[in-house]
């Protein structure tokens, strides 16, 4: 049984926000506080994988265009929102089927990698703690300032090949992404092949890619039951990737601040949609939304936004105070899932003290 869970709100004096390691590109403060009732150093976080520069090769040589044209979205659709009803999870959108020449990939416990997400009848939405006013942000193609700091990230899991979507975030040494716990490990399977291609736009890579050499996600969502909402709370990951020719990712590309404790706002939420009725597979989207908080039978204390980003999208990042003219912005949130009676509405977990403590893992590994 799914338990409704009460999030408290956050004043908004509380917010920390974190630029490390000098001024990033989209830096524009630097925070050394850390928010109230941290966990101990490490608590809530693990490690999934360290890849030698071998390995790193190896996944950068593995995704062949045939191969990056075959990925498919990994996005998690949740149901059971009515009182009681166990939670499952399927693809989120309406990815397209993969070429013929590509491999089935392989079914996994807690997603489906082809086809729609279940239909099933919408049933009334509660409005407790709904901004009024809002109508749902149709996702649609990025037309500002080009936009690095967002990419695609590529992976596999079992036989099967997928993306998602993640994004550079400030740290001491500049290697950090942040996405979906999802992306990284579900069902028991950790993220194999990382290669993160920051700026995708259409086929064309103007960043290159960067392998992926270190893996981090909270323990609650890789220890837990990930149908339920105290998985899904958790749902985040990061990833350390290496420098190219001396260079780093955030010197590369730049990185946004990040917040912990954040208090509601205006957020606009980017992704790489994967192949659908609306969306090449190829083209970052956004929506823009004012956030709420989860108040289905759910039971997440996860943010919400009016948003219909589909599958691929899962480890956007939520930014808050997003400049038009530049695409600046800082990190409060990623793409977590949607459920299935409301696909209109984006969820992402609250980056409290466990999700900083797995950053902050992750910055100085």
């Amino acid at each position: 049984m799914r338990t409704h869970l009460t999030r408290r709100l956050i004043a908004a004096s509380s917010a920390v926000v974190v630029t490390l390691g000098g001024a990033a590109t989209f830096a524009a403060t630097t925070a050394t506080a850390a928010p109230s009732g941290s966990t101990g150093a490490g608590a809530g976080v693990s490690l999934l994988s360290r890849v030698d520069a071998a390995g790193q090769q190896a996944a950068l040589a593995y995704w062949t265009p045939e191969r990056l044209a075959q990925a498919v979205p990994v996005d998690r659709v949740v149901t059971g929102r009515g009182a009681g009803a166990p939670g499952t999870a399927a693809t989120l959108g309406t990815p397209a089927p993969a070429a013929p020449s590509a491999p089935a990939a392989q079914p996994r416990s807690t997603s489906a990698t082809t086809g729609d997400a279940p239909v099933l009848p919408r049933g009334p939405r509660a409005t407790a703690g709904v901004v009024t006013g809002d109508a749902v942000s149709t996702a649609r193609n990025w037309t500002g300032p080009a936009l690095p700091t967002v990419g695609r990230l590529y992976f596999t899991q079992g036989a099967g090949q997928f993306e998602c979507t993640a994004s550079s975030v400030d740290s001491p040494k500049g290697n950090v992404i942040a996405t979906a716990g999802h992306c990284v490990t579900e069902g028991g399977l950790d993220s194999k092949n990382l290669v993160f291609v920051p700026g995708l736009a259409g086929t064309s890579q103007p960043q290159g890619q960067f392998a992926v050499g270190q893996t981090f996600t909270t323990t609650q969502w890789r220890t837990g039951d990930q149908q339920s909402a105290a998985a899904l709370n958790y749902d985040v990951g990061f990833a350390l990737v290496s420098p190219r020719a001396g260079k780093s990712l955030k010197d590369t590309v730049g990185a946004y601040p990040i917040a912990f404790d954040s208090p509601l706002s205006r957020v606009t939420v980017l992704g790489y949609p994967g192949r659908s009725r609306t969306a090449d597979g190829f083209t970052l989207q956004f929506c823009t939304g004012t956030e709420f908080t989860d108040n289905g039978a759910g039971g997440t204390s996860d943010v919400a936004t009016l948003c219909d980003l589909g599958g691929g999208s899962s480890g956007g990042p939520w930014l808050r105070d997003v400049d038009p003219a530049t695409g600046s912005g800082t990190l409060t949130s990623v793409v977590s899932f949607s459920y299935d009676d409301n696909a209109s509405v984006l969820y992402g977990p609250r980056f409290g003290s466990v999700v900083r403590d797995v950053y902050t893992r992750a910055a100085n590994a």
